[in-house]
């Protein structure tokens, strides 16, 4: 991957974390864990700290 590459992945993350921020605010407290939307969110962050981490990286190697 390329450091555009993933900082594009990283804004479509982004993007639909935004979206998700919206749709869960509209539920009831209780029942968020166990929908299939938060177990979707949660890969999303999981995805962007690795995309994150990489880019880092790639900045250390590059410095």
């Amino acid at each position: 991957m390329t450091r555009q590459d993933i900082e594009k992945e990283l804004k479509e993350l982004n993007n639909r974390l935004d979206k998700a921020e919206i749709y869960f605010k509209t539920l009831d407290h209780c029942e968020v864990d166990d929908t299939k939307e938060y177990k979707t969110l949660k890969k999303i962050i999981k995805r962007m700290a690795y995309l994150q981490g990489l880019l880092n990286e790639m900045e250390v190697q590059n410095a």
